[in-house]
């Protein structure tokens, strides 16, 4: 049986996270095609990453989660059914991209800063429509150059991010795999529970039934969470919460 995940972030930390995760991923889609459409969706997708990091310090907010995941995960070799071995990896890891982020003083993406051609289509981007051919003559030159040519270009941008993605993937995964699935009910739709401040939930996950008519709008903080099943009856109205009990799996991921 197929099923949909949804996630909530409960902190803002874990929401650039996720954030900076679909973008990537989205960039991995378009860079897989070689038409110009696809190395302008790809650049436009890199552009928003870069955007979105130079908005925060996320270096910092990267590092203080490794060394929180590092404290943490140490805790566990007193437990002995604990993977060891499995432990000792994860740890290197971890210390690997902390001792990577310390030593590079530059910002992540510091190179597109700098790119005068890429700053002329940021520019224009914020415009409905302004990247057309008319607007940025250049841009249409550079997306008439051969597929190969245009991927090599667009892989070396979008590099300059990688030690950061692989060390947000990290994160994430280490916090998704923190918590097993349990079954849980909403009745007529709604599902409500306290949370431990002193052990702050990071992720909410919910899993459905792809064939069940609904989806749940998540709202949560420190403290509590809510979350209500809603369906969508006609495009034009607004969904409405479900009268009836809904069966999910949840997640609360808090390593």
């Amino acid at each position: 049986m197929r099923k949909i995940n949804y996630e909530q972030p409960l902190n803002e930390r874990i929401r650039s996270f996720l954030r900076l995760e679909y973008l990537f991923k989205q960039a991995d889609y378009s860079l897989n095609g070689t038409s110009a459409w696809n190395s302008r969706a790809a650049l436009g997708t890199i552009i928003e990453i870069h955007d979105l990091v130079s908005r925060s310090d996320l270096k910092t907010e990267i590092l203080k989660e490794l060394e929180r995941h590092t404290q943490s995960l140490t805790l566990l070799f007193e437990n002995p059914q604990v993977d060891h071995q499995r432990l000792d990896q994860v740890l290197l890891e971890l210390d690997s991209f902390s001792n990577k982020l310390f030593s590079d003083s530059l910002p992540f993406g510091h190179a597109l800063k700098h790119n005068e051609f890429i700053a002329s289509i940021r520019q224009r981007a914020t415009v409905p429509g302004g990247t057309c051919e008319m607007d940025l003559p250049g841009y249409h030159f550079w997306l008439q150059k051969s597929s190969e040519e245009r991927i090599a270009a667009l892989t070396t941008w979008i590099s300059g991010f990688d030690t950061m993605r692989k060390a947000i993937e990290l994160i994430l995964q280490l916090i998704r795999n923190s918590a097993v699935p349990r079954l849980e009910l909403a009745e007529n739709g709604f599902f409500q529970r306290n949370l431990d401040p002193a052990n702050p939930c990071q992720i909410l996950r919910i899993s459905l039934p792809a064939e069940l008519d609904c989806y749940p709008e998540i709202s949560g903080g420190k403290h509590r969470f809510t979350v209500r099943f809603l369906r969508q009856e006609h495009d034009e109205k607004r969904p409405q919460q479900v009268n009836h009990d809904i069966e999910f799996e949840m997640s609360c991921c808090m390593i």
